[in-house]
């Protein structure tokens, strides 16, 4: 849709202060916390995930024949995912109505704004891209719910229950090695982790790498976010939908590639977690004369994915109410 002039009318006009007042808003600390890889050049990310190691090492006799076996691998493949918007500028509305607001830089960032919208939300909701979908597999999808199961189910049937702390423990130790780098919910259960009559449990705040105050559990930092929502729909004891019901879920996750060289081998295996991958970063289109109109075209492109590399290294707990937790 074209910006229109009545739009542009509310960007200048009589002692206009400089600047807009957000009222779409949704925070989401993750970008804080995950990590990027640029591939620019290519079009796919490609690794290699262990399957199984074969046969257990066994103790022998004296001659006795050693018994064969291989370890077995699959190769992973994930493509970049175009993620665009667009908008045009009447030549007049950028020329006359951006005294005291530019037009054209506030485009600029309110759809930079609406790309990020999209990614937060695809994040964790998002489909593997295929015939149904453009984008790319969010946390829900790419968790393995079997071969391994890291699935916490806190609900039953259609029907979801207040969270256990000893569930929550069950799923942080569901990642491994070591301990997940982060935590992910919501604002409701970040007030039923602070909520004063549970407030005996490993809650605190500390400061993260930015200085700004961050919520943790059990020394694990938390990335709250507004994008996981309370109206999640279980079926079969397990998340099925975004909306439609009164459930949400938590995530552990580990990040980023995390190389662990084995003692008494030069082989490196890589503990890969979630992972951004992007080709070549945000871009924002220089505005272009559009054909038929006096004008420019705005567009805003993304070309990025989401990564899973070691299945361990992302656990969820689904089925949550917002009701009082249990220990």
């Amino acid at each position: 849709m074209s910006f229109l002039l009545a739009q542009a009318d509310f960007l200048t006009t009589n002692d206009l202060q400089a600047g807009i007042s957000e009222e779409t808003v949704e925070e989401d600390n993750l970008l804080r916390m995950l990590p990027f890889e640029d591939i620019a050049g290519f079009q796919q990310v490609e690794w290699n995930r262990e399957n199984s190691l074969g046969s257990l090492a066994a103790f022998r006799s004296v001659n006795e024949e050693i018994a064969e076996s291989a370890p077995t691998y699959s190769n992973q493949t994930q493509a970049l995912s175009i993620l665009s918007t667009r908008e045009e500028i009447d030549r007049f509305n950028v020329e006359t109505k951006s005294a005291v607001q530019n037009v054209l830089a506030t485009t600029i960032a309110t759809k930079a704004k609406q790309v990020m919208r999209t990614f937060h939300n695809e994040f964790y909701y998002g489909t593997a891209l295929g015939a149904s979908s453009k984008g790319f597999a969010g946390l829900h999808n790419l968790v393995s719910s079997s071969s391994p199961d890291m699935v916490i189910a806190e609900g039953s049937s259609a029907t979801g229950s207040g969270l256990s702390l000893l569930d929550m423990d069950k799923m942080m130790q569901l990642v491994k090695p070591g301990r997940p780098d982060a935590l992910i919910m919501n604002r409701t259960m970040i007030r039923r982790l602070s909520a004063p009559y549970i407030a005996n449990i490993q809650f605190n705040i500390a400061k993260d790498t930015f200085g700004d105050f961050l919520p943790d559990y059990s020394g694990i930092p938390i990335a709250v976010t507004d994008f996981i929502t309370q109206e999640e729909t279980i079926s079969g004891g397990t998340f099925s939908a975004k909306t439609g019901g009164a459930t949400t879920s938590m995530f552990a996750v580990k990040f980023g590639r995390g190389a662990a060289t084995h003692v008494g081998s030069d082989r490196v295996f890589n503990n890969d977690g979630v992972l951004g991958v992007q080709g070549g970063g945000m871009r924002v289109f220089p505005p272009h004369q559009m054909e038929k109109k006096s004008g420019w075209s705005i567009i805003v492109e993304w070309y990025v994915t989401v990564i899973l590399g070691s299945q361990l290294s992302l656990a969820r707990i689904d089925g949550i109410t917002d009701a009082a937790m249990t220990v």
